[in-house]
């Protein structure tokens, strides 16, 4: 028998704003879920070219002069990430908006520096998975903008996790899967 919990790396990257064509990657975090003590976190540089958004520095926390005085660049801290996700036996992403977010960032740089992706095209997103657990416990599904609204923050604070103040990438991505767990029970 298998089981989904052996299949995830647990991801979320905080970046200079929403677009990967135009911003870039500030930090990775990462958590292998069925061995949540194997983690990943590496700051960047941002990478020349990539422009910054006020509004994502106000949601992470980082200054332009973290930013501009990181020593890692956003190539080396992909590569550190990738070594580090070879070694989990399985490397299927999991994450919050995963598809529509980290992902198109992570592909992006890979494409960039000529790493290649090693993480298939197939994830869990908790947001759908979030869904399900809400239809299924009969809850209602808070809604903005005519669509559901089960963003990390509402989640951590329906489940009564820690909450948080600036995003950051190491702590979402293990908020995520603490919350991946509770809707998979």
């Amino acid at each position: 028998m298998f089981s989904l919990a052996r299949m995830m790396i647990v991801v979320d990257l905080e970046t200079s704003g929403l677009d990967p064509e135009v911003h870039g990657m500030l930090s990775i975090g990462a958590v292998e879920f069925e061995n949540p003590e194997n983690m990943f976190y590496g700051e960047c540089g941002l990478r020349e070219g990539a422009l910054i958004s006020e509004d994502a520095l106000k949601v992470n926390g980082f200054t332009k002069e973290q930013i501009r005085n990181c020593e890692k660049s956003c190539e080396g801290l992909l590569g550190e990430f990738l070594s580090w996700a070879r070694a989990v036996k399985e490397r299927t992403l999991a994450g919050q908006n995963l598809g529509s977010f980290d992902v198109p960032f992570l592909r992006k740089n890979c494409a960039l520096f000529n790493m290649p992706w090693i993480f298939g095209y197939r994830y869990v997103d908790s947001h759908s998975l979030a869904f399900g657990y809400f239809k299924r416990m009969k809850l209602g599904i808070p809604i903005r903008d005519d669509r559901s609204d089960l963003s990390l923050g509402f989640l951590i604070r329906h489940f009564g996790l820690k909450e948080r103040g600036f995003h950051n990438a190491l702590e979402d991505a293990k908020l995520t899967a603490e919350i991946i767990r509770k809707v998979l029970v």
